[in-house]
């Protein structure tokens, strides 16, 4: 006789709504784009001067661009999603000046020559140096202060000063000093006499990354920037043979609206806020990236994202220890490092709420949490504040379709218990009549591994969490906020060697 099959627990997805945002004249929609078009940001920045920074190519096309900035581009008929872009001053109500307050030149001359050293550390060390040390220099000895730098980069740099890029060999130019990655670590331990081997031997412990490591160089003097290319500002310029755009990039409306948020919020105002996640909740996403330290293979830098539930962010650059587990990918923190951060979150929070601690306190990470975490994490906290840690993961192990073309509905989560649950955070969205994405959407994964939070709550703020990249202007993302950009940041922390530990706004790292 056969054993009767064990019936498995019915489950139904949850809808969950999409969450509103709040834009000018305290009013509530869940679209960004149309909150802007309607009512505005809910604040302007103090001043949106800005400073450039290019060859006199870069910078004559920047202009240019700056100028069409306050015009409108129409949207593409061929993109379902694409939006006409009315122009910067009329989405945001603030001035916006086409002429930059300060312009900085970079010798196209000395560029070339940089850009095509055959040494990639010495090479990328050097071409940021060309757009680093004049900004650096700028903010520390000028009165003339502006919000913001526009980086504008030749397609030569962006391809070139990236990790495994290589220079042709009609182009290539010796540097002054020769010597292997291998050797420039020998001589960290042994320096050499010459003082001109030790300079070129301390280039390779920065990361060979252009926007890495110049991001990571601006942090000391807390210069914000935004990093442009010239094939973005200036498609026309640079044609195919075919007479077709050398490279293929989202429309012009699109990149239009992308940019200008990212500009006004950088400038240091948000285009929008949540509008209905709860008072005194505090997020923090941690980060992890490896070092390249050959004497320690699981050497790792941790970081700690902190958003307020208004969106903006704050970015803390952790202990730099022996992290790494034996399971690939995997992290954990000492007791000690798990409460030192908390602690500090929680400073950087009462700064902004009247010396107050938050009541609730969410964790997000991607791997699990031991024991050791969860006991430094609580004993970090003050009384009255509740810790919980939740695991975000994308599994992709997990599709489901609906009948007809039109897949999965974004906010459908689907509960397994009162600890874990998938989420669809991106999928079908009826406002926007189309799925702005190529591939079957998966769910993210959401597991509360410690803390006594109600998992409908925690998906909920989850969900909320992917309409606050400001870095675009977009329905919503695929992942919360806290986790978004977690491989940027930690690119950055770890691309120079010394990255400064002062807390600075999530800003200067995007």
């Amino acid at each position: 006789m056969t054993k009767p099959r064990k019936r498995l627990p019915e489950r139904k997805l949850i809808p969950f709504p999409e969450p509103r945002l709040r834009f000018g004249f305290d009013q509530l929609i869940e679209d960004p784009k149309d909150g802007l078009l309607l009512f505005g940001p809910p604040e302007k920045p103090l001043g949106t001067d800005y400073g450039v920074i290019g060859t006199a190519e870069g910078i004559r096309q920047f202009e240019a661009w700056a100028a069409r900035l306050q015009q409108a581009v129409p949207a593409d008929p061929k993109v379902t999603s694409s939006i006409t872009f009315p122009g910067f001053e009329t989405i945001f109500r603030t001035l916006w000046n086409p002429s930059p307050r300060v312009k900085l030149t970079v010798d196209s001359d000395e560029l070339e020559n940089k850009v095509n050293l055959t040494d990639p550390h010495q090479r990328v060390f050097d071409t940021v140096d060309l757009f680093a040390k004049p900004i650096a220099r700028w903010v520390k000895e000028e009165d003339d202060k502006v919000a913001m730098w526009f980086v504008v980069v030749p397609e030569e740099v962006w391809k070139l000063c990236r990790p495994r890029s290589t220079v042709t060999k009609d182009k290539a130019v010796q540097p002054d000093v020769r010597l292997t990655h291998a050797k420039a670590f020998e001589l960290q331990q042994s320096p050499d006499l010459f003082d001109d081997m030790n300079e070129a031997a301390k280039k390779h412990l920065f990361e060979n990354h252009f926007h890495n490591q110049l991001k990571a160089k601006l942090l000391d003097c807390e210069a914000v920037t935004q990093i442009v290319r010239q094939t973005t500002i200036a498609p026309l310029e640079y044609l195919t043979a075919k007479g077709e755009r050398s490279r293929k990039m989202q429309d012009d409306a699109t990149i239009a609206w992308n940019l200008a948020t990212g500009i006004f919020y950088k400038a240091g105002a948000k285009p929008w806020t949540l509008a209905d996640i709860r008072d005194g909740v505090c997020y923090i996403g941690l980060v992890f990236k490896r070092t390249n330290n050959p004497n320690d293979a699981r050497e790792a830098c941790c970081g700690a994202q902190m958003f307020l539930k208004t969106g903006e962010g704050i970015v803390f650059k952790g202990a730099v220890g022996s992290w790494a587990s034996d399971k690939e990918g995997e992290y954990h923190l000492s007791e000690e490092k798990a409460r030192e951060i908390v602690e500090r979150c929680i400073a950087a929070y009462k700064v902004h709420h009247n010396n107050k601690a938050p009541r609730e306190l969410f964790i997000h990470g991607r791997t699990r949490f031991d024991k050791n975490e969860i006991r430094g994490f609580r004993s970090g906290a003050p009384d009255g504040t509740t810790v919980s840690g939740i695991q975000i993961l994308r599994p992709n192990d997990l599709k489901l379709f609906r009948e007809g073309k039109k897949p999965m509905l974004r906010g459908s989560a689907l509960k397994l218990d009162n600890r874990n649950a998938f989420l669809w955070s991106s999928g079908y969205v009826p406002h926007l009549l189309t799925y702005p994405g190529r591939e079957v959407p998966t769910p993210i994964k959401i597991r509360i591994v410690f803390g006594a939070s109600d998992i409908e709550q925690v998906v909920a703020d989850i969900l909320a969490l992917t309409k606050v990249n400001f870095n675009a202007c977009i329905f919503g993302d695929g992942l919360p906020v806290t986790l978004r950009f977690a491989d940027d940041i930690g690119e950055i922390l770890t691309a120079i060697p010394e990255v400064t530990s002062k807390p600075l706004m999530f800003r200067h790292y995007i």
